[in-house]
């Protein structure tokens, strides 16, 4: 009975807790097993339903891979909200803009809120000792992620000017009750947290292994080693990321052939009924209805449609565009040719799936680093070895018929950076956030976004140029209200 008290008092913290940063006392009840934590864990630190599309896409509309469409009538109102966010104003998660809107602030610090309640409680359960490892080690890699996110939502770049001078977003580690208004840690302190917890995460899931979870909405210490290799990727730390590749790969190398692996009863890469590159799956609220059934306002662009038939094919097809489930650019037959509705990577069971972490994307980190070795170095072993990556992912995702890579096929090393990055955005768009934290690391170029009015079709051009300071998102006036400590920002001018 207490267990369930105790469940049900959380439930409510999460539901109407209003300052992210400001805990709320958890001394009424205490869960008493390790099975009661892990229900806390699953519900209270993993992202739900509803945090799914965050953290897998909801970026996508700052970047490339989006284009304005005219919509239905009904439709209207949300196109014209989501203009805010199109066209990068400073006002998009405000009421006097596209509408207040706190979520990329509050929903990473509500479940790292819930990572802190297991980290601090579970060594008092009754239970396995090692089971009790392997939770806490998913809660620090969980932590770890979240910070991820945010510290990319919110601050510039790691590798951006001097990550120690740059402000990051507050790191809260405990949920003790307290009225302090945080200020920001530093980039360089962020990231420094980031791999803390998800280096110790990782090594305890390891070492607890015998007691994982078989489910894939459930994180393994191959989990861990891969998203360390995505963090050390964006740190520019090349040897890291080979060597957290490398661990992954040598447990789990496959990827998913969309050559011979379709089936009528559901595939894809993130789909549960052909899970074999999944590392980690994310749920995320089912809207397959809804954005297949209706022309969205926002949909894929020409130029990301264009990366899978105007780009490295030469006489095959890409697989990635499959007009069967195991695809995942979807269409309508309603619609004019090259429109694409959206992008669906799979189902498990009853959730839609479309991020998390796979064996894909560690391919394309190993590549990366090794490119970027062969950069600085001139040694063609290293290119080869990305090529290695590269052709192994190509040959699961192209038709029969196509013929491996060479570094011969290169006329200079930046020639294979770009072939690796235009696979990296064929494989990963609108999925984890991977669209828009990349086009920051790679230097904020500039973009354009067009944006088509609903009544009359007038175009409307929008620009966010090069090194613009909104490739940092606004914290919400909403949040600065109740913490105004978070206003203090370090200058960046030195950087530009």
């Amino acid at each position: 009975m207490k267990s369930r008290l105790f469940l049900l008092f959380l439930a409510l913290c999460f539901i109407q807790c209003d300052d992210f940063l400001e805990e709320q006392s958890q001394s009424e009840v205490r869960p008493s097993t390790v099975s009661d934590m892990e229900k806390i864990l699953e519900s209270g630190a993993y992202p739900t339903q509803s945090a799914g599309r965050l953290f897998n896409r909801r970026t996508e509309i700052f970047t490339d891979n989006v284009r304005s469409n005219i919509v239905e009538v009904g439709l209207a109102a949300q196109k014209e909200k989501e203009l805010w966010q199109f066209r990068w104003d400073r006002s998009m998660f405000n009421e006097d803009g596209g509408g207040q809107d706190i979520t990329f602030w509050s929903i990473p610090y509500e479940q790292i809120k819930g990572c802190n309640i297991v980290l601090e409680y579970v060594d008092q359960m009754d239970g396995s000792e090692v089971k009790k490892e392997h939770i806490k080690g998913e809660a620090y890699v969980l932590r770890g992620l979240y910070y991820y996110m945010l510290v990319n939502f919110f601050s510039l770049p790691y590798n951006y000017g001097d990550p120690a001078k740059n402000p990051g977003v507050p790191l809260k580690l405990n949920t003790g009750v307290t009225d302090e208004k945080f200020k920001r840690n530093s980039v360089a302190e962020c990231y420094g947290q980031i791999l803390k917890d998800m280096e110790l995460g990782t090594r305890m899931m390891k070492e607890s292994q015998e007691k994982q979870s078989n489910n894939i909405l459930r994180l393994r210490f191959t989990a861990g080693y891969a998203l360390l290799s995505r963090v050390y990727l964006h740190m520019n730390h090349w040897d890291k990321v080979i060597s957290y590749a490398d661990s992954v790969l040598d447990v789990n190398s496959q990827l998913l052939d969309l050559k011979s692996s379709y089936s009528p009863f559901g595939c894809g890469v993130y789909h549960g009924s052909t899970p074999v590159e999944i590392l980690w799956a994310m749920p995320e609220k089912d809207n397959t209805s809804l954005e297949r059934d209706l022309l969205a306002p926002f949909t894929p662009s020409s130029d990301l449609i264009d990366q899978y038939v105007l780009y490295d094919v030469e006489g095959t097809t890409d697989g990635r565009m499959d007009s069967r489930s195991i695809g995942w650019l979807k269409y309508s037959s309603w619609d004019a040719a090259g429109i694409y509705r959206c992008v669906l990577k799979g189902t498990a069971a009853q959730y839609w799936i479309n991020g998390g972490i796979r064996t894909a994307e560690v391919y394309l980190n190993r590549a990366e680093a090794y490119i970027r070795k062969y950069i600085e170095s001139g040694n063609k072993e290293e290119a080869r070895l990305a090529l290695n990556d590269l052709n192994e992912l190509r040959r699961n995702r192209l038709s029969e018929g196509y013929v491996d890579k060479s570094v011969d096929d290169f006329t200079n090393p930046n020639e294979l950076l770009a072939f690796c990055l235009r696979e990296r955005r064929r494989e990963l768009c609108y999925e984890a956030n991977h669209r828009w934290f990349d086009l920051r690391r790679l230097g904020m170029p500039e973009l354009t976004h067009i944006f088509l009015d609903n009544d009359n079709g007038y175009e409307t051009k929008y620009v966010l140029q090069e090194n613009d300071p909104r490739y940092v998102l606004p914290i919400p006036s909403e949040v600065l209200r109740k913490n105004p400590n978070l206003t203090e920002m370090v200058s960046n001018d030195s950087n530009k």
